[in-house]
């Protein structure tokens, strides 16, 4: 695992050179909704709503890369040994991550993004593994601010054998604004 990192790091400091340099403060702020996809004997899946905001720099025109933090409910139906119940579970996660808009100069691109971090998973506060790659589209009002729509998925992995600390799967579609 560190080979791959040292490797990556080691990549990414050779491509630098080859842009102008020129890091400058970027937030996003996000609301999103979703449907969390059944997983396990008791989970049928369910709605997903959730806040985010991350901030960064960006590196060069089109690369940002930050850190930010999540909350996300997420209501599910569970099949207890006698009767269904609806419940709901809130997810707490702190995260790196890096986007890249593909037509840098155009005021709508596409982009491509990733977050990769880990929280509290359910009210026992569980902890988690976070990974969330998603695609969207930027349109740029001024050079500073502007709009994001993406999908993207999202992956809560819990470590324990309780089963509402287990793996949740989402489908996130998201919305807000950069600065």
């Amino acid at each position: 695992m560190k080979k791959i990192f040292t490797t990556l790091a080691l990549c990414a400091a050779a491509a630098v050179p080859a842009f102008a340099l020129t890091p400058t403060y970027k937030g996003f702020g996000e609301m999103q909704t979703g449907y969390a996809i059944p997983s396990g004997k008791f989970y049928d899946g369910g709605a997903m709503y959730g806040l985010a905001t991350s901030h960064g720099v960006s590196l060069f025109d089109g690369l940002f890369v930050g850190l930010g933090a999540e909350l996300d409910l997420t209501y599910y139906t569970e099949h207890d040994y006698h009767e269904d119940d609806t419940d709901y579970s809130a997810l707490a996660v702190l995260f790196a991550e890096g986007r890249y808009k593909i037509l840098r100069t155009k005021r709508v691109s596409p982009f491509v993004g990733v977050r990769l971090g880990g929280g509290f998973n359910g009210i026992d506060e569980e902890g988690c593994f976070y990974f969330s790659p998603a695609a969207g589209c930027t349109f740029d009002l001024t050079e500073r601010f502007g709009f994001d729509a993406s999908i993207g998925y999202e992956l809560f992995t819990g470590g324990s054998k309780d089963w509402q600390a287990g793996n949740i799967n989402c489908i996130a579609f998201r919305i807000g604004v950069h600065f």
